[in-house]
């Protein structure tokens, strides 16, 4: 790799072509244009699932960069399309191979595509809850209805091919694949923003209480989409402790090249949300989608921190996860880490004038960061907190810890399954 590559950065970006994913891409350019130097670029590579989304999104991708004030913009900061289904995992093999063909390193992947899998909601529980309890049920809602145990299409022609949940796999096991299959990009990125980075995007919603780890793919739940953002939070918050090392660390950023270079630079990952925005994730009609954004206003104006509304302020969390340097990442961490506790969850947030902020997320069963006890971090003490929330015990952080072991294990031996799978299939039809 030559001395410019090492110091231009790559950062992958899935599900780019609306809503958040593609806000994502827009901020992570505004974001680098105005905290690199001038000698650095920037080349963001962005998923879609088809060449005319593809094109589309490039095409007001270049709109959105026309419009920086930054003279430098058309040369330090380039977009360019890649095609992957999350939910074919075929589809990711494809993508990972023209990855570790085509580019030098990747700093950071931004895991963001994903599949909602809800069927409707139930009116009348909507209705009721926002009129009753706005804040609560337009941050943490409970009426959003979704069909139990759909499937992906069959992967395969193999006999012996295993049931994968569709929204299971869009939202964490294809990308799962995906990281993985990447590793060796990743562990080539040391400058300037130090090891490559695995970025989760999970949901504010996602709670353990939804979350049954002897279901991890989420067939037998009514909540799949709250399940797989669970196990999305449960993943990222456990993948540096030592008790999920042996499937986290030796098995899953495992790198089989030859590189010995870089074999010891491992990845690191954390999760982000981008609190309530108004996307397309549940389609409604426009006077819905009218009656949507009064209800995110009105409970940013009752003090909710967690309505950024718009979908560029939802993408502030993890273009910070993404861009910010090593220390300024540390620094962050670091009242968490000194008071006995670990990786945070950042999420996106916005005060009543609509300023946005990125900030520590409390999370079931692992608070503030890790942290047993009451928050060590005063502004997380004053902030609102979702009702029935509860300061983090040593009892439930062990038990979410062993929580993570148990689901790396699991996902790591789901992992090796598929890649048998995948390597009949390809060896039968010729394609590897």
């Amino acid at each position: 790799m030559g001395e410019n590559e090492h110091q231009d950065i790559y950062v992958l970006v899935t599900g780019a072509n609306s809503g958040l994913g593609f806000s994502i891409c827009c901020r992570l350019a505004d974001e680098f244009l105005s905290s690199h130097p001038e000698t650095r670029s920037l080349t963001v590579l962005f998923t879609t699932r088809s060449t005319r989304k593809a094109q589309d999104t490039q095409r007001r991708l270049e709109k959105h960069l026309q419009s920086s004030s930054n003279p430098s913009a058309a040369t330090r900061v380039k977009f360019v399309p890649e095609s992957v289904d999350l939910g074919d995992l075929l589809s990711v093999r494809a993508l990972s191979r023209q990855l570790l063909q085509k580019y030098p390193k990747l700093d950071a992947i931004v895991l963001n595509a994903g599949l909602g899998g809800w069927s409707g909601l139930n009116w009348p529980a909507a209705v009721w809850g926002v009129c009753t309890d706005l804040v609560q049920q337009v941050t943490w809602p409970t009426y959003k209805v979704a069909p139990v145990g759909v499937l992906t299409d069959r992967q395969t022609e193999e006999k012996d091919e295993p049931p994968l949940g569709s929204v299971f796999c869009a939202n964490v096991f294809g990308h799962y694949m995906l990281a993985h299959n990447v590793v060796p990009l990743l562990k080539r990125a040391r400058t300037p923003n130090g090891p490559g980075r695995v970025v989760w995007v999970s949901s504010i919603e996602a709670t353990v209480k939804l979350f049954d780890v002897n279901d991890i793919q989420g067939l037998r739940t009514k909540k799949p989409y709250e399940s797989s953002k669970a196990l999305t939070d449960v993943l990222a918050l456990t993948s540096n402790l030592p008790s999920a090392a042996p499937w986290a660390v030796d098995s899953f950023m495992r790198d089989d090249s030859q590189d010995q270079s870089v074999s010891s630079n491992t990845p690191t990952m954390f999760v982000s949300h981008p609190g309530i925005c108004a996307t397309t994730i549940v389609p409604l009609a426009l006077p819905l989608i009218w009656a949507m954004l009064i209800a995110f206003w009105a409970a940013r104006m009752l003090g909710s921190p967690w309505h950024p509304i718009t979908t560029y302020l939802g993408a502030s969390s993890p273009v910070f996860l993404a861009l910010s340097s090593k220390a300024a990442l540390d620094a962050a961490e670091a009242p968490y880490r000194q008071a006995g506790g670990g990786r945070a969850k950042w999420g996106s947030g916005a005060d009543r004038r609509g300023v946005g902020t990125v900030i520590c997320t409390e999370t079931d069963s692992w608070g503030y960061g890790g942290v047993v006890g009451t928050p060590v971090v005063e502004a997380d003490r004053q902030r609102r907190r979702k009702r029935g929330a509860m300061d983090l015990t040593s009892e439930d952080k062990e038990k979410f810890e062993e929580l993570g072991r148990q689901c790396w294990k699991q996902m790591e031996e789901l992992r090796i399954t598929w890649d048998a799978i995948l390597d009949r299939a390809e060896k039968n039809t010729g394609l590897n």
